[in-house]
């Protein structure tokens, strides 16, 4: 078999065919990226995936056309904050707004 893109072998696996081989994505914090491409030896991200076989997907989406968001919220109402593990920091979710209720009963009631 050929080697195929990037591209031909995610859109290989999307549509049931065998790709050339299982594709590979990457993620990673930028501290951790830059420790890989340090260790690789090379300037960027690019390098580093052809080196490692990436096949970063592209993602494509609906623009949100909502209400306006809250700068460390989401459209969903959860809420983020900043956390440092002391080898780097993460966004992580300090609030959920259905964390409130035991049971789907319990959310129906509030909004049904």
């Amino acid at each position: 078999m050929a080697e195929m893109t990037s591209r031909e072998r995610w859109l290989a696996v999307l549509d049931h065919q065998e790709p050339d081989r299982v594709p590979m994505d990457y993620w990673g914090r930028p501290e951790i990226t830059r420790k890989v491409m340090d260790y690789l030896g090379v300037a960027g991200v690019a390098a580093m995936d052809e080196i490692l076989h990436i096949d970063r997907p592209i993602s494509v989406g609906p623009a949100y056309v909502g209400p306006p968001v809250e700068p460390d919220a989401d459209e969903y109402g959860c809420r983020f904050e900043m956390v440092d593990y002391g080898t780097g920091a993460y966004r992580e979710c300090v609030y959920h707004p259905l964390a409130q209720y035991a049971t789907v009963d319990e959310i129906a009631g509030d909004y049904v």
